[in-house]
């Protein structure tokens, strides 16, 4: 009798657990892949940028310089409350138009101008790369765990003290033996989960490491 009402509230609390674990973790997952293609966008970015005349050239490493540096210093350290950098969303909207632009003056210059024409096509392209990969890190920086779930997760954890209590209410250290062991496991889970739960912020942070590889490279 013990064990099927053990079995019976820890098997769906753990399973709640796992799911909310499995999101957390999914998330995370997505903000390091972002955080990579993002700065693997930039690398590509700055090495098309070798192919375009040198006014061009300036100009785009310029600007792809700048932006790096705003997401690093600045945008960071925004997303570890939600926000994310105006100034970064300005620079990278120049970043596009000029590769629009660019991209047009490589058509209008015709055969005369097919390497340049081949550059701006791909430079417009890393540079939709890294807007798509940013949009992405902003994505998992605001998403976190919600109200719901946490309320679930806690009442389905108070129903199981509840009940080992009642198994063990006449022998005191079985009964405090059950619910340390108890705490101890739902409780570094619960941690872990928490911990992971923002992965821009705490210290579980996801760092800026690749973007910051870029910044010397730009």
């Amino acid at each position: 009798m013990t064990s099927t009402m053990l079995s019976g509230i820890l098997l769906p609390t753990g399973l709640v657990i796992a799911f909310v674990a499995a999101d957390v973790w999914q998330q995370e997952t997505k903000g390091r892949t972002a955080v990579e293609q993002e700065a693997i966008a930039v690398a590509d970015v700055l090495r098309t940028a070798k192919h375009l005349p040198a006014e061009l050239r300036e100009q785009v490493t310029g600007l792809t310089s700048d932006y790096i540096r705003e997401i690093v210093e600045e945008e960071w350290r925004l997303m570890a409350r939600g926000d994310s950098s105006s100034k970064a969303e300005n620079l990278l909207d120049v970043l596009e138009q000029t590769s629009v632009h660019i991209d047009i003056q490589a058509r209008n210059a015709g055969a005369a101008r097919v390497g340049m024409e081949q550059a701006a096509r791909d430079l417009r392209r890393y540079v939709q790369q890294v807007e798509s990969a940013r949009n992405q890190r902003l994505l998992v920086a605001n998403s976190r765990v919600s109200t719901n779930k946490w309320f679930a997760v806690l009442v389905l954890l108070f129903v199981a003290a509840c009940v080992i209590y009642e198994l063990h209410a006449t022998q005191r250290r079985p009964l405090a033996l059950a619910l340390a062991l108890f705490s101890l496991s739902f409780g570094a889970t619960l941690y872990l989960i928490a911990s992971y739960d923002r992965p821009f912020t705490g210290a579980t942070i996801i760092a800026p490491e690749s973007m910051t590889l870029m910044q010397m490279r730009a």
